[in-house]
């Protein structure tokens, strides 16, 4: 039985699609949902929608989630929803993926994220005449240790913590300008950092900020840094942190400011025992990805984003 909710799910219904999700993530290697469509099966998300595949006794055996609609792009792109689809481990190979993707499609759909490049991603995509338009590389490092060269923080610029409640409308500001062209990133709102402040990982020591001091003695915020911790068992059987972003505002680029950043964060993961690293970073992103392939991280796995041609 397939449902279509809008918004919210019912608390069973997120618990049953929050069981699928692990269930695939136990059997595949990767997690299937991104943090966003995560945080709206767990919390709810104005504008969402969720496609469902109800099998015997309730159990979910497929879930799409539908971003908000968004807006066409200045590239030309299509105005619609985004899309995120699991199946589970056991329902598989009976066509039930293609299904929820052309009911998603139905729905508004215009893009798909295939997390992990799943080859029975690459098939729906092929059936559905979708095109690959898209590449978000999952980066890993092990054994990162800090050296007697490691960078300094240019003139004028120091690091700082962030401070929850006073930095929210700065560090909002300096996101936006710093991932300008980004389509996801330099959209967050107020709510976005609020609900992950909440989460259960958040601790602001991990989250630098990169401060320069005006004339007018007035710190102006020009970089950031915000790390994050992950369990046993979400990446592999240890735990592992993460680069989860770091940006730098145009003002200050060239100044080298994103090395010493990146030297910080992984700086205080190793610290607290991370031996383990990872990240994300668009493929076509070649400074970002020089500046992590020279801090020693290398390619896991790719995710690939699918849209209507």
């Amino acid at each position: 039985m397939r449902e279509q909710t809008a918004g919210s799910l019912t608390q069973a219904d997120r618990e049953r699609v929050a069981a699928l999700v692990a269930a695939a993530a136990s059997a595949d290697g990767h997690v299937p949902l991104s943090e966003e469509a995560r945080l709206a099966v767990a919390h709810g998300r104005a504008g969402t929608m969720h496609l469902i595949e109800h099998g015997a006794k309730g159990a979910v055996l497929g879930y799409a989630y539908l971003g908000a609609p968004d807006e066409a792009g200045d590239d030309g792109s299509t105005a619609g929803r985004g899309c995120e689809l699991v199946i589970a481990p056991q329902a598989r190979g009976a066509g039930l993926g293609t299904l929820l993707a052309r009911d998603a499609l139905t729905a508004g759909a215009v893009r798909f994220w295939a997390h992990g490049a799943h080859p029975a991603a690459r098939r729906v995509a092929a059936k559905l005449g979708l095109r690959e338009s898209r590449e978000l590389r999952l980066l890993e490092l092990t054994g990162w240790a800090p050296t007697t060269l490691s960078p300094k923080a240019p003139d004028g610029i120091s690091l700082r913590s962030f401070r929850p409640g006073e930095d929210d409308e700065a560090w909002l500001a300096l996101n936006a300008a710093a991932f300008a062209h980004h389509p996801e990133q330099g959209q967050w709102t107020a709510e976005d950092l609020a609900e992950r402040k909440a989460e259960p990982w958040f601790d602001p020591a991990g989250f630098f900020l990169a401060e320069r001091i005006g004339a007018n003695g007035r710190g102006e915020l020009v970089g950031f840094h915000w790390t994050k911790t992950h369990p046993a068992g979400a990446y592999g059987p240890d735990a592992v942190g993460e680069v989860y972003v770091l940006g730098v505002s145009p003002a200050a680029q060239g100044l080298g400011l994103g090395r010493v950043l990146l030297h910080s964060g992984m700086a205080y993961l190793t610290a607290r025992g991370y031996r383990t690293v990872v990240l994300y970073v668009d493929g076509d992103n070649t400074g970002a990805v020089r500046l992590y392939e020279q801090a020693g991280f290398r390619t896991r796995s790719v995710d690939l984003e699918y849209r209507v041609r």
